[in-house]
């Protein structure tokens, strides 16, 4: 189009004055005829250029229309070179879905529970897609994202919960434990003799899922002001109350007379009220791992109580405390005595110790985290969210752990 419009000004500026001197009549008719061609060119070339870019706003804002009600084809399912509806256009549709159902998610529970939200609850097209094809096509409906944020801050805050090693398959679990080296442990030989054949004492109990739920409760006075609030809001209280009984659970499961440590690796203090070196070294000297791997090393649990008033107080005969006061980036960890780390866990009980490997107890969740919201019935007009966990867990090695109650004697 430039050349075209450039060649006909020069025609034009030729002739501007009337017929340049030394140009003959048949040179100047067919200049004229030139300028004619040149000028009906144009006025095609910009008759098409006008259809084109009439045909192209068309085609954009039916893309554009596409995206908005949810229709245009996720930009990961589409070449690169090509539209995300109309063949011609360039716009493409780059919602991010997986923050689309995040939102949509935060906001069904939100009405589920009767929250307004700043804002507004109502999902936008994008929302709701999202969170359809989220319940459609998962497992879990609450988002990956959330349930993560949700689990970390259970693991960082759940003291033994947190230590424990853990799987997620869905549907079985079966615990393999190491119960005994029945024959073939270590010995001292003749040179040149082999040992004697190991012979390793196992039994396998199935683990089908303990439900553990907590309620957190929002009153309908309290307000949300906005679904970013809300996320943050949610996410802290239900693993608040998740961690506290899913660590109540693990300290039970020890304690259980199948899934739990040996009942010989239940111990009293030699004299009651009182702890002692030889108490807490006699406990120690109990654990067996059977080579099993525990990088994790023996952890004592206690409560505050009994960490400052009885494992702090240990002294040797020259009145210095066995017990180092060693902080660490877990806020758990008080210090260590005979080089073991010593974690305060208010799930002990008062005069309570527990010694072991914590990587030998072995978890499982088989569903959740998972969130459900409701408008409690009881006449509160609270607004509800149950968090739900499916988890078991067992030692693999029973004598991998020991308690030491410091309340009675023995016998």
């Amino acid at each position: 189009m430039d050349e075209l419009l450039k060649e006909l000004q020069a025609l034009i500026d030729k002739y501007a004055e009337g017929t340049p001197e030394g140009v003959t009549e048949e040179e100047a008719k067919q200049d004229e005829e030139r300028m004619a061609e040149l000028t009906a060119e144009i006025e095609r070339k910009t008759t098409e250029q006008a259809e084109q870019r009439k045909t192209r706003a068309a085609a954009v804002a039916a893309a554009r229309s596409a995206i908005e009600s949810g229709a245009a084809p996720k930009v990961s399912t589409v070449p690169l070179a090509r539209s995300a509806s109309a063949a011609g256009a360039v716009v493409r549709d780059t919602t991010d879905y997986e923050a689309a159902a995040k939102r949509g998610w935060l906001k069904d529970i939100a009405t589920r529970a009767g929250v307004q939200l700043g804002g507004g609850n109502e999902m936008t097209t994008q929302e709701r897609a999202a969170f359809t094809a989220l319940t459609t096509n998962t497992d879990a409906v609450i988002p990956k994202e959330i349930q993560g944020q949700i689990i970390s801050l259970v693991d960082n805050s759940a003291v033994l919960f947190g230590d424990v090693s853990r799987s997620t398959f869905k549907h079985q679990f079966e615990l393999v434990r190491h119960t005994g080296i029945a024959q073939g442990d270590a010995e001292q030989t003749d040179e040149g003799k082999a040992p004697t054949d190991e012979k390793n004492e196992f039994d396998t109990i199935g683990l089908v899922g303990v439900e553990i739920k907590k309620t957190v409760k929002l009153s309908r006075k309290m307000a949300v002001q906005s679904i970013d609030g809300f996320e943050n809001w949610l996410i802290s209280e239900v693993a608040a109350r998740i961690a506290v009984a899913a660590n109540a659970f693990v300290h039970t499961r020890l304690d259980d007379a199948k899934l739990g440590m040996a009942v010989d690796n239940k111990l009293t203090v030699a004299k009651a009220g009182t702890l002692t070196k030889a108490d807490i070294v006699k406990t120690l000297g109990l654990l067996k791992t059977f080579a099993n791997p525990a990088p994790k090393g023996c952890i004592i649990y206690a409560n505050n109580n009994t960490i400052w008033n009885y494992i702090a107080m240990v002294e040797d005969a020259n009145k210095r405390s066995y017990f180092v006061d060693e902080k660490s980036d877990d806020p758990a960890v008080q210090g260590r005595i005979f080089g073991r780390i010593v974690k305060q866990d208010d799930a002990c009980g008062d005069g309570i110790i527990k010694v072991g490997y914590p990587d030998l107890i072995k978890g499982n969740a088989f569903d959740g985290v998972d969130v459900t919201g409701y408008v409690a019935t009881d006449g509160s007009q609270n607004h509800c969210f149950d968090g739900y966990l499916l988890y078991d867990c067992g030692l693999a090695v029973p004598q991998s752990f020991a308690q030491l109650t410091i309340g009675g004697a023995s016998a």
